[in-house]
């Protein structure tokens, strides 16, 4: 089989995360000691996916820089979406550098679980999870565990199975196809081109999408969805080096990377401090700290400090 190439839409701004995304895309928020595209790139290359384009718009040139200073070994395109016209159509922007089989993953998103089973299942496929309120979601239905139909965010969803922001395709030339349809025919919800529509269409044409049940996903749009997510992560990895326990008391579980710098600090429980930040006289608890950040004599009061919010 062709090799994948992941596509990862990360135009967006990130208005429920202001202040913090005044300065940086949401994609660059840090969330256990690195960005969430660090995150997502960490599960692209596991995969052994040696390819990703991603869509970017708002603040490109911070993700831009990430990318190449830290995947340096992916191959990489960039293609700017000028203005926000739903996922549906970021999709469809990587037509021209897309070919063969293609992984989706949403550049705010971080799944929990193994992606082996939905990306090299043999199938086009659809990471999907029950949940409590399926109408903030676009959501599956199925019939006898396969699926019949695609809703987004309906008003009365025909079930709890939201769709978690990954997706695999064996023949991306089909996809673009759908996309390509409904972009003609000129349908949108609150005027944004949905993906949705575009597997409805693959669906009607007798393209057969199989569901994977994920452990979880965690859409980081909000700071306490940021905040739930670094303590998951904390949770089962807690990682400060020796040497900084020697100036400051570490409360775990707590996420500090290489080349961080602390004296006479209290971290913890649940804080994370990314690359290349400096702390002195700090107390912080259930705290994210971005990179290149500096704070000196705070306790917390936010909760996510970045170099240009602190």
């Amino acid at each position: 089989m062709p090799a994948f190439t992941a596509i990862i839409p990360a135009a967006g701004k990130g208005v429920r995360l202001m202040p913090y995304t005044a300065h940086m895309p949401k994609t660059m928020i840090s969330v256990a000691g690195k960005p969430i595209l660090g995150h997502i790139l960490d599960q692209v290359e596991s995969l052994g996916i040696k390819k990703a384009v991603f869509i970017v718009g708002y603040k490109k040139e911070a993700i831009i820089e990430f990318v190449r200073a830290r995947y340096p070994h992916l191959e990489t395109v960039f293609v700017e979406q000028p203005e926000p016209r739903g996922l549906g159509h970021a999709v469809y922007l990587a037509k021209e550098a897309v070919s063969g089989p293609c992984f989706i993953l949403l550049g705010d998103t971080i799944v929990d679980g193994d992606l082996k089973p939905l990306v090299f299942g043999g199938q086009n496929a659809v990471g999907i999870k029950a949940v409590a309120d399926p109408s903030r979601f676009g959501i599956v239905d199925l019939k006898d565990g396969n699926i019949v139909s695609f809703e987004e965010k309906p008003e009365h969803p025909k079930s709890n199975l939201a769709i978690i922001g990954a997706y695999s395709f064996l023949d991306s030339a089909q996809l673009f196809n759908a996309l390509e349809e409904v972009i003609r025919s000129g349908k949108t919800v609150k005027n944004e081109i949905q993906l949705t529509d575009a597997l409805s269409v693959l669906l009607s044409r007798g393209v057969k999408i199989a569901p994977v049940m994920m452990n979880d996903w965690f859409d980081c749009g909000t700071v306490e969805v940021l905040l739930q997510t670094n303590r998951l992560l904390l949770d089962r990895h807690h990682r400060v080096s020796p040497e900084l326990e020697k100036n400051n008391k570490i409360v775990p579980p707590c996420w500090i990377a290489d080349g961080v710098k602390a004296e006479n600090c209290v971290l913890g429980p649940y804080v994370s401090v990314a690359y290349e930040a400096e702390l002195k006289d700090s107390s912080l608890e259930d705290v994210i700290v971005g990179p290149q950040t500096k704070l000196d004599k705070k306790t917390a009061f936010h909760a996510v400090f970045d170099k240009y919010n602190r």
